[in-house]
């Protein structure tokens, strides 16, 4: 289990009954979806970040950025357990397009 990512923090991304019907309750699923968004968050970082001690945070030390875009996609990966058609394009568009598209440079 992620201790990266708190149950409480789900509530600013997605409603909890939301979150339970698509994991049909079962804790595991959100753990595994979880550990899948942080692998996938560390292989970019990586290079760049000491990705252990970014992940190694805890609570109130924990980066906002970092915490909402692990919740993004872990989310995404629940999401795609369901229905990945019906998911919202704001959010499907901004995790694959690259950033460099989707910044507007003036």
């Amino acid at each position: 289990m992620s201790q990266f990512i708190n149950p409480t923090d789900y509530d600013a991304t997605v409603h909890r009954e939301i979150l339970d019907a698509l994991t049909r309750q079962d804790a595991a699923i959100i753990d595994i979806c979880e550990e899948r968004a942080i692998s996938e968050m560390k292989s970019y970082l990586a290079p760049v970040y000491d990705v252990e001690a970014v992940f190694g945070a805890r609570g109130e030390e924990r980066h906002p950025l970092v915490l909402m875009m692990a919740l993004d996609i872990a989310v995404y990966h629940i999401f795609c357990i369901h229905n990945p058609q019906k998911l919202s394009s704001i959010r499907q568009d901004s995790m694959f397009v690259p950033k460099a598209e989707r910044v507007t440079i003036w």
